[in-house]
Parts: structure tokens; sequence; C-alpha cells
């Protein structure tokens, strides 16, 4: 099939994009000319400031659009309404531009909201963030834009990933970065349950969905295997032969979810399994990852 990507020069997006060239797709991803260098193999790109990108997509005749691409996303631009509203503006362009087959977009647990249990599909959404809205008004539009054209989509919701390429001030890169330093590193008590997918599991679960018919609708995708932080710790350190010290001197945030875990079953019974990598294995992967690149 011919896939359109966005995001692709992203932490998500570049899995994604590399699994569809692996599995034979022909592949095209938009970015902007100011993004990072990415090398994928089997992978076209169309620039997204030039004038005829829209052209260029039009001529590739994409089956499906696989959706990643979102601004905003650190704690700043989070509730920065401007940024939002853009990221709802292009999602929507993106959806009309074109006759896909299919659209594949990634939604989050932010949707959500607090979460202090395992939440499945039904949960009530009681979004906290701008960006959760945003995501929320974006699924609103893609169901009612494919009810009304006979679209098969796909809305995931992700939670928490993990694995090589993620940045090095996200929660588990940052916490490698410290022990391969030996660097004292300041946390809250560690408490927190949260649940982490290796990044390769991820996008061979994006990947899987590809084609289906029948099987429109919004999904989580997450572990099944939540692990407290305080034990995720000591298991980064232990892998890494680090003597860091971790002080539990940070109070933990206002509306802070104590356990993140999305029920994954709706998407297993529709796609199957996804879930290969143990915590281990993938932290394993992804602490040589860093020693590799030198982000220390």
């Amino acid at each position: 099939m011919n896939i359109f990507i966005t995001g692709a020069t992203g932490f998500l997006g570049q899995h994604i994009a590399r699994q569809c060239a692996t599995e034979g797709h022909h592949v095209l991803c938009l970015r902007r000319a100011t993004s990072p260098h990415t090398t994928l193999n089997g992978v076209t790109w169309v620039t997204s400031d030039s004038s005829q990108w829209e052209s260029e997509v039009k001529a590739f005749c994409p089956d499906v659009l696989i959706h990643a691409a979102w601004s905003g996303v650190d704690a700043k631009g989070r509730n920065d309404g401007k940024v939002q509203q853009e990221n709802v503006e292009m999602t929507e362009h993106l959806l009309h531009m074109h006759p896909y087959k299919q659209v594949v977009m990634l939604g989050s647990q932010d949707e959500y909201g607090r979460i202090d249990s395992e939440v499945d599909e039904n949960q009530p959404l009681r979004p906290l963030s701008e960006y959760a809205k945003a995501k929320i008004s974006c699924c609103e539009h893609l169901q009612a834009y494919a009810g009304k054209h006979g679209l098969a989509w796909q809305w995931l919701r992700i939670f928490s990933v993990y694995g090589p390429g993620q940045r090095p001030q996200w929660l588990i890169p940052s916490v490698i970065g410290h022990c391969l330093r030996g660097e004292a590193m300041d946390t809250t008590r560690g408490e927190q349950r949260y649940s982490y997918l290796y990044v390769a599991d991820f996008a061979r679960a994006v990947v899987s969905t590809l084609g289906k018919k029948g099987k429109s609708g919004i999904y989580n995708l997450s572990s099944a295997v939540p692990v407290t932080l305080s034990t995720l710790f000591h298991t980064i350190r232990q892998l890494t032969a680090s003597t860091t010290e971790f002080r539990p001197t940070l109070p933990y945030r206002e509306n802070q979810s104590m356990i993140i875990l999305g029920n994954a079953n709706k998407f297993i019974h529709a796609f199957g399994p996804f879930e290969r990598t143990s915590l281990e294995d993938g932290l394993k992967a992804t602490i040589e990852y860093i020693q590799n690149n030198q982000q220390l």
C-alpha cells in the first residue's frame, strides 16, 4: 500500500515509518525544512515548506494516512491554546485533502485526564490540558468525517512509550543519562505505577491496523505490565552498573496520575497481540542506543 505519514522525524513517527517500509509498503513522509535530518531506508520525503507539497502527496495517491505529527507536546506547549488550535487545523486539513481509504491517528492517554486505575475506551474523558482537548476535538472530527465518507479509521490512544530515539529530557532516557554519568537525580518517591511499551512493539501494533476492514474505532495502545517508578529507576541503575543516587525530594504534581495503565484488550481482539519485549530487554536496547549515540 501507499502510506503517507506525518511526524516521521519525531520519536514515534520514525519508528512507524521504518516499520511500514520494512513490511514492504511504499512510504511518503512529510517534514518541515527545519526538522532534524532523519535517515530512513525505503522512505521518500516531501517538505511542507514547499508550495508544491500537497500536489506531491496527491500524485503519490496514498491509500492510508498515518498522522503522528503534533506540536506543543512539552510541558509549556500543552497549555498553549494557539499551538494546539494549529494542530487541530492541520489535522483537519490533512484529513480533507485526499480521499484516503484509511486514516490512522495518534491520540493520547491525556484524553482521560487524571488516571488512578486501569482504563478502557469507555472511561469518561476529563481533559486537563489544551493538548488533551485538541486531541479529543480531532478524534471527534475524524469520527464524523469517516462516518460521512465511509472511511476506515482508527484513533489510537497512546500510553507511555519508550525506546531508542526518544528525546533525552523524557523520563527513561533522562534516568539512563544520569546513571551513565553517575550523577545524582532528584525524583518523587516513585510510588506511581506506569506501563511502558517498547517502541518497536508500538510501531508493529500501529502497522498491524493497515488494511483491516470493519475495525474502525477508538483503541487504547498500552503495555499490560505496570511498574512502579522506584522499581524502574533501580532497574536502570542495575543495568547500567551505576552508583547514581536517587533523591526522593520532589513533590507530586497537582493532578498527578498515580496509575497509568490502559486496557488494550479491544485492540488485541481486533488486530492481535503486540507486546513482545520485556521491560528489561527494552531498557537494555535503549541504554545501548544512548551509549552508542553519546546521548549522555
